[in-house]
């Protein structure tokens, strides 16, 4: 059914809801980090909640919730749906840090969910409990931090080239 047929507004384009949403450096941020996802061809797939990132659940590397200013949450956020960004040699200790630093523990914020994803995993060789089916969430991340999301994003879609079997229910993460 079209939405002109059920009265439901169609999805917004990723950047038109990024101006809606979004304002200063926030927008920006959130402008450039889509801008560099177009650039290597990536699709952003619209749904209620998001945009997944390089196809739909299953074969997306990240989903991207643009929730505006006055919520909650922080009003942006890139999720990546793997935390399999390859060997311990593979980044620098700063890189390591950043995705550390934003590895998520599992919030049980989809209530009926049986297996959301919540698992032991490890990045780059160090071991974190109960992790989101998105292990690292950046929120509101500021230039200096998207530039790690970047690099992040990268190596997935590098990993994803190699061994395209990888999903984000994966749990045997390095």
């Amino acid at each position: 059914m079209s939405a002109e047929n059920n009265n439901e507004k169609p999805p917004l384009a990723i950047e038109d809801a990024i101006r809606e949403k979004l304002a200063g450096d926030t927008r920006r941020n959130a402008l450039d980090y889509v801008a560099f996802l177009r650039s290597h061809g990536l699709p952003l797939n619209a749904n209620e909640d998001g945009w997944f990132v390089g196809g739909w659940f299953g074969s997306s590397i990240a989903f991207l919730v643009i929730r505006g200013h006055g919520k909650e949450e922080e009003p942006w956020a890139v999720c990546l749906f793997s935390c399999d960004f390859g060997g311990d040699g593979s980044a620098d200790d700063g890189l390591k840090e950043a995705a550390w630093a934003h590895a998520r523990p599992c919030k049980k914020c989809h209530e009926g969910w049986n297996n959301c994803g919540r698992a032991d995993r490890t990045i780059f060789g160090r071991g974190f409990e109960a992790l989101c089916l998105s292990p690292v969430v950046f929120e509101n991340p500021d230039a200096e931090t998207l530039e790690s999301a970047r690099k992040l994003t990268l190596m997935l879609m590098e990993k994803r080239a190699t061994s395209p079997a990888d999903t984000p229910d994966s749990t045997s993460a390095n």
